[in-house]
């Protein structure tokens, strides 16, 4: 894993590490592959079969997205290792932005199974990725660009948590429903230019790096 100095833009082919955070602490992380780094935006792919990191009972068993959100966020954790599976995935964001845009492959076939809207807290760059934080709600956009709002019960379950406030989780959906329009229209990356995106055959699969805990907020 190749750094970029905190501040410096990736080379395609670098591996780093996209991090998410909650209460001060990593709940989620997995390695992926740079694609660009420039001024239109950050481009990632996750490949499946990738090491991630994410929240799990101290047993190391899932936690059940069954569970009402009030148990599930309460439940005593760690965070365990999982294998990422079934599907390839590209995620574009740009930075100050509060939402990345993600599109979604069958992993066994590359079949195109469509983009989501995912609003998170604006990506910030550390020596070995990026570091956010997920708002939970997600606009699901299918091949047809036809629409569905994707985690509404959780969403509306945190705010009632108290993890979000009620202007904040508006503002959460304001920032997924902006891209509507977008959608609507076919604009690009919904235009279904990158559906036929591979990546490059030599990229192997990233490794967790072993400092995907440290703290580099100092």
């Amino acid at each position: 894993m190749n750094d970029a100095g905190g501040t410096g833009r990736w080379e395609r082919g670098d591996q780093v590490l996209l991090r998410y955070f909650r209460a001060g602490k990593v709940s989620f992380a997995y390695p992926a592959t740079v694609v660009a780094d420039d001024g239109h935006g950050v481009m990632l792919f996750l490949r499946e079969g990738s090491p991630m990191k994410r929240r799990v009972q101290p047993d190391g068993t899932p936690i059940p997205r069954d569970m009402p959100y009030a148990e599930r966020a309460a439940i005593p954790h760690t965070v365990g290792d999982i294998t990422w599976r079934e599907n390839h995935a590209l995620v574009i964001f740009r930075e100050g932005c509060s939402h990345d845009i993600r599109l979604f492959w069958r992993a066994s076939d590359w079949t195109f199974k469509g983009w989501y809207v995912n609003p998170i807290q604006p990506p910030r760059r550390t020596p070995i990725g990026f570091d956010t934080a997920d708002h939970i709600l997600d606009l699901v956009v299918h091949p047809d660009r036809t629409l569905e709002w994707k985690d509404e019960r959780d969403f509306a379950d945190a705010v009632a948590y108290g993890r979000f406030t009620a202007n904040e989780a508006q503002a959460v959906r304001a920032e997924a429903a902006s891209l509507i329009p977008e959608i609507e229209a076919g604009n690009w990356p919904f235009d279904g230019s990158l559906v036929s995106w591979r990546p490059d055959p030599l990229w192997p699969v990233p490794p967790m790096p072993e400092i995907w805990n440290e703290d580099f907020s100092r």
